[in-house]
């Protein structure tokens, strides 16, 4: 067998040439590519193919001579890859450049030879200065894996990977001459990558930690709460807070509180943790949501962890919605099943489909086990690498493409992986991108007057999220999952340190609602009335693709809006509206 790149012979087992690293390839049968052309005969100067036995005239040598020399020339000329041929001399010669294949094209037949050892020193040379030192020795494998990826800079990424041996041990000293990054876009185009940057996060790089800790009823059996309390607070006792580490506190029954926002204060944290309680129902998917959600906008490494001891069986959000979310964000989620009356397939594949990882842990000897887990996990992060590069592609940012880190030819070890990630992160889920920003539809609206101008604009979807924030402020839950979703995605609202069912809510006497509050809901009601009998309910539908939350309307409604856009000019997004807006009326009607 033969290289491919530098025509050296390679042994049939070798998977890397001998004498300049490039990988052995082979075609479908298994045999090594474009091997050596064999060696050309020309015809004698009779213009009859010499035959084996015969001797060759003086004259078809020269003839064979000059016609090898213009073969090289002509290929010189043309500037074109690496030329393979066997003549006279019997060895195969690497010509490189048009320049070189020139110059040696030139000389005269006396100083042949010369010639041939002045080219295999030029080769060398030019060999040393192009091409990297390859590994020569038995290579080890590396067990790769991205975790996360900051894209919050693009087209500057940073991206956070472990790399171990074979036996689960971080391997250490590893630097930017060791990796080689690609990116490959939707449609198979691979752009090589120049990395910037690598280091361990170690001291060098800060960690968040968000705890969504379950609070539901079950978790006053067997003193689990005062169990995970301790796990949570001696996590908190080793990370490096006063380096710039920081966590936050989320806890859920039916519902879900931030009981403290992100902070590296030890103190505040702590007093958190004592200030929870158990509650009744398990609105798991609901935490994780906020978490992530709470977790985005913080920088550095991050994940979320929580754990449950229940089934989920009260969240607004699914399953679905956490993932998405997870994937977006790319932030990880890692979950703990205490006991044994929760479902450990589900939280194993919510975890494995969040780039996390699932534990559990036996109501006996909780504590420790709890904290074995939280420990493990912030270890793992302290022993991240930190790669950074500039992407080469800056267009299509909404769509998913794949980081494929490997190992690099200078260095021991192989291994690869792809992580898959967006350059433009989406985390409006189901509501309309351009005010998932704004922490009120209406700031206001508990301390002034509300007016036509102040709702000029707004679209119906946009006006039930200020009506209903009037509720929300007073921390009223509602019977509408859209609803529900909204308000969970704002902190002011997590930070509420009370929550009240509808039903709750709505028996306390008097109402916690001002005067003022009241006549506002009522002002803000009949303005939604008003649009929504003598105005176009989506004017800009056949340009704008309806939202989850536009469509989030009473039957009698989404009925009137497919009636109004029967007229708009026919688009293809007005096509997809229509039938979005039919799926819509054929579902549960909504609290509105």
């Amino acid at each position: 067998m033969y290289c491919t790149k530098c025509g050296a012979q390679i042994g049939e087992n070798m998977k890397f040439c001998p004498k300049c690293g490039n990988p052995v390839q082979k075609n479908a049968g298994g045999t090594p590519s474009l091997p050596p052309v064999p060696p050309m005969s020309f015809p004698s100067a009779g213009g009859e193919a010499p035959d084996g036995n015969q001797e060759e005239k003086p004259a078809g040598k020269k003839l064979m001579l000059i016609l090898i020399l213009l073969i090289v020339l002509l290929l010189g000329g043309i500037g074109g890859g690496a030329v393979y041929f066997v003549g006279q001399y019997q060895d195969e010669k690497r010509y490189e450049g048009a320049a070189g294949r020139g110059e040696a094209s030139e000389e005269s037949e006396s100083s042949q030879d010369d010639d041939e050892e002045d080219t295999e020193a030029d080769e060398s040379s030019d060999s040393d200065e192009e091409e990297p030192q390859v590994y020569e020795g038995e290579r080890r494998p590396l067990n790769l894996n991205i975790h996360q990826v900051d894209n919050s800079r693009f087209p500057e990424i940073t991206f956070y990977a472990s790399a171990v041996d074979e036996n689960n041990n971080v391997v250490e000293d590893l630097d930017a001459s060791d990796f080689t990054i690609q990116e490959i876009d939707v449609s198979g185009q691979v752009k090589e990558v120049e990395i910037e940057e690598v280091y361990r996060v170690l001291h060098e790089d800060t960690i968040s930690v968000n705890l969504v800790l379950d609070a539901s009823g079950s978790m006053s059996d067997y003193n689990k709460m005062d169990q995970a309390k301790n796990a949570a607070n001696a996590l908190l006792s080793q990370m490096n807070l006063e380096s710039g580490d920081q966590a936050e506190i989320i806890s859920f029954d039916n519902y879900v509180y931030l009981n403290q926002d992100f902070t590296s204060q030890r103190q505040l944290l702590t007093d958190a943790l004592d200030t929870i309680e158990p509650g009744d129902m398990t609105a798991l998917y609901d935490a994780l949501y906020a978490g992530l959600y709470q977790t985005y906008f913080e920088s550095g490494v991050k994940c979320v962890i929580g754990f449950t001891d229940g089934l989920e069986n009260y969240s607004s959000y699914t399953f679905e919605d956490v993932v998405t979310l997870s994937q977006n964000s790319s932030i990880p989620v890692f979950i703990i099943g205490i006991g044994e009356e929760y479902d450990a397939d589900a939280l194993r594949m919510l975890a494995e489909e969040c780039s996390g990882a699932y534990y559990s842990a036996n109501v006996e000897d909780l504590e420790s086990i709890l904290t074995d887990i939280y420990l493990s996990i912030y270890e793992q992060q302290q022993d991240y690498y930190v790669f950074q590069y500039t992407s080469p592609d800056t267009e299509n940012q909404n769509q998913f493409r794949d980081i494929v880190l490997s190992t690099s030819e200078t260095t021991e070890f192989y291994g690869t992986y792809t992580k898959e990630y967006v350059p433009q992160s989406d985390i409006s889920g189901a509501f309309a991108s351009d005010y998932m920003n704004m922490d009120y539809m209406l700031e206001f609206s508990s301390q002034r007057e509300v007016t036509a101008a102040d709702l000029q604009g707004l679209s119906l979807a946009q006006l039930r999220i200020a009506r209903n924030e009037v509720f929300a402020r007073h921390g009223r839950q509602f019977k509408d999952s859209m609803l529900n979703q909204w308000f969970y995605s704002r902190a002011w609202y997590l930070n509420l340190p009370m929550k009240y069912s509808p039903d709750d809510f709505d028996r306390i006497n008097p109402s916690p609602l001002t005067k003022l509050e009241l006549q506002n809901v009522e002002f803000i009601r009949n303005y939604e009335a008003d649009l929504m009998n003598n105005s176009d309910i989506y004017p800009d539908a056949a340009n704008t693709l309806l939202s989850d939350y536009d469509l989030a309307l009473s039957r009698i409604v989404l009925k009137n809006a497919l009636a109004q856009i029967q007229n708009y000019p026919d688009t293809e997004i007005l096509r997809q509206n229509k039938q979005l807006i039919e799926q819509a009326i054929n579902k549960e009607d909504i609290k509105y």
